[in-house]
């Protein structure tokens, strides 16, 4: 398609509502315990497969995103990926057997695991610099925590008014993101490998190790931080600190942290290049340490704004840190940072059952301090290892 004239504040605001849809799969968790009402005859681990299935399906096409990026136009990517997060998204609305729900919930993760690369990549096509880096934090925290609020509460809203099933007509909203950007989001060009030098048989650039060693830390720093979501809640009502609505409360004063981030993400990158990630990362886990020793409501606050927002500048942190390292020509790696942190969500929770089971400790604080202890040992790693690469790649552009 040849490029039409378009702003390039209109070109920002294509490549950023991409991220919109990045963590929607929320929708289900907020009508929850309907679904479990809805199907007395399924244990209920089997009915959460309904929220839970999304996450671990979204791995599949994220792994194979860089080929799939080198394959397909990225405007195709964006029709299937749009439209498989659209079907599977909207159709249990008209379904009554859990399995299929659960199947379509499947085609939704498919669909994420496109979309949630792809608007990583996309930003990186069209921008350079710190203006790449305001939009990548800006997308990946800031739209995407808009996106997941209002799923969540749009999806509840309808649940609550006409049945749960409607709180999947949700799904339908994105029909206008798919649009727009069809219809205005230019293709963007092929990067060609710096050293190819008309030599077509020299264009296979594999990425660099690194970006695999950054992606493993994604797993252990997307399953610590799986430690605070499902235990924040048991330490508020078991302490008598305040209910479930207060539990979710301060989940919604994480979330609100995380959407702070993504305007100054870009300042605090620029302010400390090669420190900005390991710092995020060290300041999540003093999030989880006040939680761990709050014996107050607004304290449990404090820790969730103070964790939230080092979590918005940790996830664009490790997308932009990939992005810094990946050649030019090379495919992508933003679809190992999806598969890093989806793997993170599922073995999250088998990680905390060792640790606890090793301990002799149940669920509630010991998970935080755990989290806590974990996110800081990960900062120090980050620090010891992450920066070098980036030097060693300017190095050999250079030359």
């Amino acid at each position: 398609m040849a490029m039409k004239t378009i702003s390039r504040n209109f070109l920002k605001f294509l490549v950023v509502i991409l991220a919109f849809q990045d963590v929607a799969a929320g929708v289900a968790g907020s009508i929850m315990a309907d679904i479990i009402k809805a199907f007395p005859d399924y244990d209920p681990t089997i009915v959460m497969l309904v929220a839970t299935f999304p996450g671990l399906i979204q791995i599949v096409p994220a792994l194979f995103y860089g080929k799939l990026s080198k394959t397909f136009k990225k405007r195709t990517l964006l029709f299937v990926g749009l439209g498989l997060f659209i079907i599977g998204g909207t159709l249990p609305t008209f379904m009554d057997s859990l399995p299929l729900i659960i199947a379509m919930r499947g085609v939704l993760g498919l669909g994420v695991g496109i979309t949630m690369p792809l608007s990583v990549d996309v930003i990186t096509d069209f921008f350079e610099g710190r203006e790449r880096d305001f939009l990548i934090g800006f997308g990946t925290s800031t739209i995407a925590c808009i996106g997941a609020i209002f799923f969540q509460l749009v999806g509840g809203i309808l649940a609550d008014a006409y049945g749960w099933q409607y709180g999947f007509l949700t799904y339908l909203f994105p029909i206008w993101i798919l649009a727009v950007t069809i219809l205005y989001l230019p293709e963007p060009e092929k990067k060609q490998p710096i050293e190819s030098a008309g030599n077509e048989t020299r264009v296979k650039v594999k990425l660099p190790k690194a970006i695999y060693w950054v992606c493993l830390g994604q797993v252990l720093y997307s399953g610590l931080i799986f430690g605070y979501v499902t235990n924040i809640s048991v330490v508020i009502q078991a302490d008598k600190l305040g209910s479930a609505t207060e539990a979710g409360l301060a989940i919604s004063v994480f979330t609100f942290g995380t959407l702070l981030a993504g305007f100054l993400f870009g300042k605090i990158k620029h302010k400390l290049p090669n420190y900005y990630l390991p710092i995020a990362v060290i300041i999540t886990g003093i999030g989880m340490a006040i939680c761990y020793f709050a014996p107050s409501l607004p304290v449990i606050f404090a820790g969730s704004l103070v964790g939230g927002f080092a979590m918005g500048v940790g996830l664009p942190g490790v997308f932009t840190r990939v992005t810094e390292l990946t050649p030019a020509g090379a495919a992508s790696g933003a679809g190992l940072v999806v598969v890093g942190q989806g793997l993170g969500g599922i073995l999250g929770p088998f990680g905390f059952q060792v640790v606890q089971n090793l301990f002799h400790q149940g669920i509630g604080r010991f998970p935080l301090a755990v989290s806590a202890v974990g996110l800081i040992v990960l900062a120090v790693i980050w620090a010891l290892t992450v920066r070098a690469p980036k030097r060693d790649l300017e190095v050999t552009i250079g030359q």
